[in-house]
């Protein structure tokens, strides 16, 4: 049987850590198999919950201890496998055109006429 995995949101998050400074994170909260699971996909880590916020809090404690466990000089970073890193992309890139789809007809204008105006620069985003 196949296990069915919805995405439900992509977050990122920045951690402190004394040393190294600020590193920024990015997870991936999916539901399946009747809970929700939430993935640190720079250290593939993950932690799961009844809730989106019970796995936001437990993923807490799994870095925690996900970092007190590496071997010294070992790098932190262990990537997720590359679907969710895609489904972490598309759920970014949906709610990047939702944004989009949702700006004013006035202010997209008005957009528009700067971007005109200021030596027809137009910015693109890949």
């Amino acid at each position: 049987m196949d296990i069915q995995i919805e995405p439900k949101e992509a977050l990122t998050g920045f951690l402190d850590l004394s040393g190294i400074g600020r590193i920024r994170l990015d997870f991936l909260i999916t539901y399946e198999s009747d809970a929700y699971y939430i993935r640190c996909l720079d250290f593939g880590i993950m932690s799961w919950g009844n809730t989106i916020e019970e796995c936001k809090e437990d993923i807490k404690d799994a870095i925690e201890i996900y970092l007190e466990d590496i071997p010294e000089g070992q790098s932190i970073y262990d990537p997720s496998p590359i679907q969710y890193w895609r489904m972490f992309y598309e759920l970014r890139y949906r709610k990047e055109r939702e944004n989009m789809d949702n700006i004013p007809q006035d202010r997209e204008l008005a957009i528009k006429e700067f971007l005109r105006k200021e030596n027809n620069i137009i910015l693109q985003y890949a």
